[in-house]
């Protein structure tokens, strides 16, 4: 049942029948067989839908009137057809078989061109890039990083959302070890500066008890002799000598 108002259909048949009027096949190079075919088909469906079919002779005839390739052969061809082909969708397969006898190369889909992977090259800079999915440790990161080819490279790379998501687990392992190296490296003290020998300890020790020790004596210290005064006499002093952990000899 058509539930289109009469306007929209009154348009859809009028572009069917125009476009019955200007197709043609000519030439697979610049028209293909396959499409020339779907066009008709599809006007034909249109005016069936509408109502207004078309008789199988008509369309045999549309179909063969339109055919207008030049080739010799190919219009021998056409001829043949009618005789012996009934109905459209039989005249169809026939032509379709000639065509591809006749033109091979042109008959043949033609594949969509992808440049991504049409590299003359799948090395750059010495790094294997014929599958950028893959995972490309750090040497190839830096020699890939030293052209402006390979920093292309790198862009797509870095830039692919679902190799990222393929490597998570590696990645992750990666941050998480680099991380604990700088923390490493921030907690250990320089044990060249912080560490003392035994010796180096024991003298340090020495000096602050020998300097403690004379510091209760109230004395002046000149060289290793140390004068006190005894009383209030100017004249009785006393000579007193320390060891150099500053007991009194």
């Amino acid at each position: 049942m058509n539930y289109d108002g009469p306007d929209e259909s009154k348009r859809r048949k009028e572009e069917a029948r125009a476009k019955l009027k200007t197709i043609y096949y000519k030439h697979d190079g610049t028209f293909m067989l396959e499409k020339f075919v779907t066009n008709l088909y599809d006007a034909f469906q249109i005016l069936q839908k509408y109502e207004e079919p078309l008789y199988e002779e008509e369309k045999l005839r549309l179909l063969f009137n339109k055919c207008q390739n030049a080739h010799p052969e190919f219009k021998q061809e056409v001829v043949i057809c009618r005789t012996l082909c009934k109905t459209f969708a039989s005249a169809v397969v026939h032509l379709k078989t000639v065509v591809a006898r006749l033109f091979p190369d042109v008959a043949k889909p033609k594949t969509r061109r992808n440049i991504s992977s049409n590299m003359p090259n799948k090395e750059l800079n010495g790094v294997d890039i014929s599958d950028l999915s893959r995972w490309f440790d750090s040497s190839e990161i830096k020699k890939l990083n030293e052209s402006q080819a390979g920093r292309r490279i790198l862009a797509k790379i870095m830039g692919d959302k679902k190799r990222h998501q393929r490597h998570k687990d590696k990645i992750d392992r990666i941050k998480s070890n680099k991380r604990r190296r700088v923390k490493s490296v921030q907690s250990t003290p320089d044990e060249e500066s912080s560490t003392l020998s035994d010796k180096d300890r024991r003298m340090v020790a020495a000096t602050i008890n020998g300097v403690s020790k004379a510091s209760n004596h109230n004395a002046t210290i000149n060289g290793r002799l140390i004068r006190t005064r005894k009383g209030d006499s100017a004249n009785s002093e006393s000579a007193v000598t320390f060891d150099y952990l500053g007991n009194p000899l």
